[in-house]
C-alpha cells in the first residue's frame, strides 16, 4: 500500500476501477433497468463509458434505464469529468487529512497545471467553474425544452445535457442524441459552448479569466498554445466540415443551420461525442478528419481526451521548427522544454500503437470479412476504436452490434483512453533506487 500511495497514477487507475465497478453494481440491479433488462456486461460497458466521459453506448439508456439508473449515469459522468483524484482529494480535505507530496504532485498533474499549488486553492477553482457553467448550460437549455416536456422532465434533460456537455461524456436522454435539434442552432451552439469550456482545461480557464480580471495577468505557454490549437481546429474544422457536407448531410438546411451544423460537427469529435446528424450519413473525407480530430481530443487538465491537442501542437512545432534549421522547439518567444517534447512524441506513439492493436482484435473478435464484401467495415471498426480511445462517443452504429469479446476490447480501450497512456505507463513501471546508467552517444541513420 506504500508503494502504491508513492504513485499518483495507481491512485487514479484505482479510482476509475472502483467507480466503475461501483457503477455496474448499481445499473445492474432492477430499479435501474427500464423497457428491458440490463445485462451485467452492458451494465459494465455503460458503467466505464459513463466514468470515462466517453458516451458510447450498446444501449438505448433513455428506454432501457429508468429514471434511478439514469441518474446513476449522471453522478458517474460528473465523478469521471471532474477526476477521482479530485474528489478523492477533496474528501481528505473535508475531514482535516493532509496530502503526500505525491498526491499534491498528482492533484496539480491531473488539472495540468505545470506546477504545485495550494490544493485547496484549486478544489475551490475546480468546483466554482464546474457549477457554475453547468448550472449557466442547464438553464438556457431548461428555458429551450421547457415547451417540448414538463417543468420536471425539461429540468433533467437540462441538466443530463448540461453536465455530459462540459464533462464531454456525449451521453444524451434523447433516444436519437441531438439530431431531433439539429435545426435549433440555439440548442447546437449552448451544447457547443459547454463542450468547448470543458474541453480547456481548468488550468486555462483560470488563466483566462485571472486575464480578464487582471490584464497585468500573464498568460502561460501553455495557455497559449491550447487556445491557439483550439483556435485553429474549431475554424479549420468547420470550413472542412462545412465544405464537404453542405449539399450532403447538411443539404436539408439552410445556410445558417448549414454553419451551425459544421461548427457542432467541429467541436464533437473532440471528445464529447454528441451528434446533431447520423455520422453514417458524412462523406468518406469528412469521417477521416472526424476520426483525426477524435485522436487530437481536448487539452490536458480537461474532462476530454485524446492525445490532447498541446501534444499534437508541439509536434508539429517541431517539425517547422527542424525545416527552419532549428535545433529548439519555441512558440510566443518562449523555448519549449525537451522534457515536454519527448512526453509528446511518446504519447503520439503509444497512442498509435494502442490504437492498432486495439483494432487488430477487435476485427478479429468480430468476425473478419473479405475486402471485396466489407462494405465499410474497416472504417466502422476504427472509427469504433479511436472514438472509445479518445473518449470520445460518436459512433456509425457498430457498438450496439458488438459481441460480447468486443465491447471488453471497447471497455479496455475507454479505460486506458480515460486514464493516460502516460499515466499507465508511468504506474506499471518499478521504481528504481539505483541511479540511471548514461552510455556514450552513437549516431543512428534515419530517413
Amino acid at each position: 500500500m506504500e508503494f502504491i500511495s508513492r504513485l499518483p497514477g495507481r491512485q487514479a487507475i484505482t479510482g476509475f476501477g472502483l467507480a466503475i465497478l461501483i457503477g455496474t453494481f448499481l445499473l445492474s440491479m432492477p430499479v435501474s433497468h427500464g423497457q428491458r433488462s440490463v445485462s451485467p456486461l452492458d451494465a459494465l460497458f455503460t458503467s466505464t463509458s459513463a466514468v470515462c466521459v466517453t458516451g458510447l453506448s450498446v444501449v438505448d439508456i433513455s428506454k432501457d434505464f429508468s429514471f434511478f439508473g439514469q441518474v446513476v449515469i449522471l453522478l458517474l459522468i460528473q465523478l469521471g469529468g471532474l477526476g477521482i483524484m479530485t474528489l478523492t482529494t477533496g474528501l481528505f480535505a473535508a475531514v482535516g487529512a493532509r496530502m503526500s507530496y505525491h498526491d499534491r504532485l498528482g492533484l496539480s498533474q491531473t488539472h495540468g497545471t505545470g506546477r504545485h499549488i495550494q490544493f485547496k486553492t484549486l478544489l475551490k477553482a475546480v468546483a466554482a467553474i464546474t457549477l457554475l457553467v453547468e448550472a449557466i448550460g442547464a438553464t438556457l437549455l431548461f428555458f429551450t425544452f421547457l415547451g417540448d416536456y414538463s417543468v420536471g422532465d425539461a429540468a433533467f434533460h437540462a441538466i443530463f445535457q448540461s453536465v455530459s456537455a462540459f464533462c464531454n461524456a456525449g451521453f444524451s436522454t434523447f433516444s436519437v442524441n441531438l439530431e431531433g435539434h439539429a435545426s435549433d442552432p440555439f440548442v447546437l451552439m449552448v451544447i457547443a459552448s459547454l463542450i468547448v469550456v470543458g474541453g480547456l482545461g481548468f488550468a486555462v480557464i483560470r488563466e483566462v479569466a485571472d486575464k480578464s480580471l487582471h490584464r497585468k495577468s500573464r498568460l502561460s505557454l501553455h495557455t497559449k498554445i491550447a487556445l491557439v490549437a483550439s483556435a485553429i481546429l474549431l475554424v479549420g474544422g468547420t470550413c472542412l466540415f462545412l465544405g464537404m457536407e453542405h449539399d450532403n448531410a447538411y443539404a436539408k438546411f439552410g445556410w445558417s443551420d448549414k454553419i451551425v451544423n459544421a461548427i457542432f460537427q467541429a467541436v464533437a469529435p473532440r471528445t464529447a461525442g454528441f451528434n446533431a446528424v447520423p455520422q453514417v450519413s458524412l462523406t468518406e473525407v469528412s469521417l477521416l478528419f472526424t476520426i483525426i480530430f477524435m485522436f487530437i481530443g481536448a487539452l490536458p487538465g480537461s474532462t476530454g481526451g485524446g492525445i490532447k491537442a498541446s501534444s499534437a501542437a508541439i509536434i508539429l512545432l517541431l517539425v517547422i521548427n527542424r525545416f527552419r534549421g532549428r535545433q529548439s522547439v519555441s512558440a510566443f518567444r518562449r523555448s519549449i522544454s525537451q522534457e515536454s517534447i519527448v512526453q509528446a512524441l511518446t504519447v503520439f506513439m503509444l497512442a498509435i500503437l494502442f490504437i492498432v492493436v486495439a483494432l487488430a482484435a477487435l476485427m478479429f473478435a468480430q468476425r473478419p470479412l473479405v475486402h471485396g464484401a466489407s462494405g465499410g467495415w474497416f472504417i466502422e471498426h476504427l472509427f469504433e476504436v479511436v472514438s472509445a480511445f479518445g473518449t470520445v462517443g460518436l459512433s456509425l452504429g457498430l457498438t450496439p452490434k458488438l459481441y460480447p469479446f468486443g465491447k471488453i476490447i471497447l471497455i479496455i480501450t475507454m479505460f486506458v483512453g480515460r486514464v493516460g497512456l502516460l499515466t499507465l505507463a508511468f504506474s506499471l513501471a518499478r521504481l528504481s533506487t539505483k541511479g540511471e546508467i548514461v552510455y556514450s552517444e552513437e549516431p543512428v541513420m534515419i530517413g
